[in-house]
């Protein structure tokens, strides 16, 4: 219940100030759960955000009566039914609507291609188009990848708040808000490099495309590369009010 205070008068914002925490740390949780799912307990859970054994109990309780988690026998945490369909369905919808702005890239490229939305701290890929090449880079669609050291991530960091940005990072975003290009040369995974860009949608959703390479291929390719990412950039769907 909201306070009053001295004279009486009732607090609101004391309650909405306690909504926003219980909101923040359910994001929070669920955010814990995507990353490692069915590796978590709920001592896990709570550690990893500081939270009393007392109120992780509490908020994961909560998570799973409302769907958005659930809990298997040897008690570790997976992302609930409830919300894999609402971010299975929000991300085919992104998936579809700029398929083919991803297949005029991987066209103009001969590489892969890959669509990404940021979830929380990481890059949640939604489509991609598979290089005809035998030696190609591929991630499984419905993976997570983090930001600091993938061009999509990056390039999702450009379009946030320099206090969300690592501090070893700023001078690189900065360079990435400037040209609009995100790198990663060989830091993600050894022997790939890759560049990206990422839109913020009116609906909200940042999303970004990357386009992955062997670095070798990548380096003699990589002109080709930016243009092509360039021109995905101009694309009139991104002012087309994908939500």
């Amino acid at each position: 219940m909201p306070g009053a205070d001295q004279n009486g008068r009732i607090d609101a914002t004391e309650g909405r100030d306690d909504g926003l925490q219980v909101l923040r740390r359910a994001a929070a949780a669920l955010d814990e759960i995507a990353t490692a799912p069915g590796r978590l307990r709920l001592v896990d859970v709570g550690t990893n955000l500081g939270l009393a054994k007392s109120t992780a109990r509490r908020l994961l309780v909560a998570l799973v009566d409302v769907g958005f988690a659930a809990v298997d026998d040897s008690g570790r945490y997976h992302l609930g039914d409830r919300l894999l369909g609402l971010t299975s369905a929000d991300g085919s919808t992104l998936a579809a609507r700029l398929r083919p702005v991803i297949e005029r890239l991987a066209l103009a490229t001969g590489e892969t291609v890959d669509l990404s939305v940021l979830r929380g701290r990481q890059m949640w890929f939604v489509d991609q188009i598979e290089s005809a090449h035998r030696l190609r880079a591929v991630s499984a669609v419905g993976g997570r990848f983090p930001l600091h050291d993938t061009a999509n991530g990056k390039a999702a960091l450009a379009l946030m708040e320099d206090d969300a940005i690592p501090d070893g990072l700023l001078d690189e975003i900065a360079e990435v808000r400037r040209t609009g290009i995100a790198y990663d040369r060989d830091e993600h995974t050894a022997g790939i490099s890759a560049a990206g860009i990422a839109v913020r949608l009116p609906g909200g959703h940042v999303v970004a495309i990357s386009v992955p390479a062997p670095t070798e291929r990548f380096r003699a390719q990589e002109s080709t590369i930016v243009d092509a990412l360039r021109a995905a950039a101009a694309d009139p769907v991104w002012a087309g009010g994908v939500s």
